[in-house]
């Protein structure tokens, strides 16, 4: 119960700086160092605690992956706007013997992201096994109030990206029939070179 009421506790912290920051003026994400791996089990413990199907989180770190520069709470809700996405296909379609999301982290070297290359970048994927997104939505799913459910508002992934691209990153989506993968890039470091 501990664990839960600090959840509760910290989410509600973070939900209440976000509303404020979308109602506003709109200002620059508040940038501080922090653990990719520490984001994402905040993240799993949310999403476990909020489930009520049976939902396998699997984790694939890379342990040697640095400190990122980042708004930690922005790149929680874009994180979490992806993965409760994961959880609806999931949950919709549960024929499978098992629901599975898969956190997997890995270092780029020379990654260009934009016009910029990156000495090192973050390379987070976040998949699943469901369904798939069908094919008539697929190219358009980062736009806002593009659903592909009764009750979705179309908002989720277009905040997700909104956000990967103030932190300077991509967020990129593939998807087939019991495999769809989320990746997102974002620099490391804060040296970039301009490609020329």
């Amino acid at each position: 119960l501990k664990e839960y009421t600090r959840i509760i506790i910290d989410e509600a912290d973070r939900l209440s700086m976000l509303v404020d920051r979308m109602i506003g003026p709109a200002k620059k994400p508040k940038i501080c160092e922090a653990n990719i791996h520490e984001i994402l089990e905040h993240v799993r413990q949310l999403v476990l605690a909020d489930s009520t199907h049976k939902i396998n989180i699997i984790r694939d770190y890379d342990p040697s992956i640095p400190d990122l520069k980042t708004d930690p709470g922005q790149l929680i809700q874009a994180i979490l706007n992806i993965t409760r996405n994961a959880v609806q296909a999931l949950t919709s379609h549960p024929t499978k013997p098992a629901s599975n999301i898969i956190y997997r982290t890995r270092i780029l070297r020379n990654f260009t992201i934009g016009n910029c290359r990156h000495r090192l970048a973050l390379l987070l994927e976040i998949e699943d096994n469901g369904p798939g997104i069908p094919d008539n939505l697929q190219k358009k799913i980062f736009f806002p109030m593009v659903t592909g459910r009764a009750d979705g508002t179309g908002l989720g992934l277009s905040i997700a990206q909104s956000v990967i691209q103030q932190h300077h990153g991509l967020l990129e989506c593939e998807s087939s029939l019991d495999k769809t993968i989320f990746t997102i890039n974002l620099p490391i470091n804060a040296i970039t070179q301009d490609v020329i």
